[in-house]
């Protein structure tokens, strides 16, 4: 009596075993996503007053150069200028090449206005191995 019940409980772990594998169960999880985080549109540093980088993109230039495209606003109560920072680093061959470019902006109170700054570093190589940092002062 006891080899029956062992047989058929035997029987029912190797099924539910088998559903279980079948399923994905058993196998290491795989990360998923993107390969790089989306950037955050926060300012990574934001040191003039009043004024605040609400976004900022990547793109393209008509010669295959890198320009970025950043959001500026003015969130005190007066007129401000402020400069808009922006380091960008590629990394090809185990060697950075760095470059920090920036633009003046003045806003009004409440204004908001995209500032396009251009780089002499190549877009192509910037989208395989490159790193962005905006500030404004």
């Amino acid at each position: 009596m006891n080899r029956r019940r062992l047989l058929a409980t035997g029987a029912r772990l190797a099924a539910a075993s088998g559903l279980a594998a079948l399923a994905g169960c058993t196998d290491s999880a795989e990360p998923s996503g993107p390969t790089t985080p989306p950037r955050s549109p926060e300012a990574t540093a934001s040191g003039g007053e009043g004024l605040a980088i609400t976004d900022f993109t990547d793109v393209e230039g008509d010669d295959g150069d890198l320009l970025v495209r950043v959001t500026v606003e003015n969130r005190g109560s007066e007129e401000r200028t402020g400069t808009v920072i922006v380091t960008a680093i590629v990394t090809a061959d185990g060697s950075d090449s760095e470059e920090t470019v920036s633009e003046e902006v003045t806003l009004g109170s409440g204004e908001r206005t995209d500032v396009t700054v251009a780089t002499s570093l190549s877009f192509e190589s910037f989208s395989q191995s490159g790193s962005i940092r905006v500030e404004i002062v």
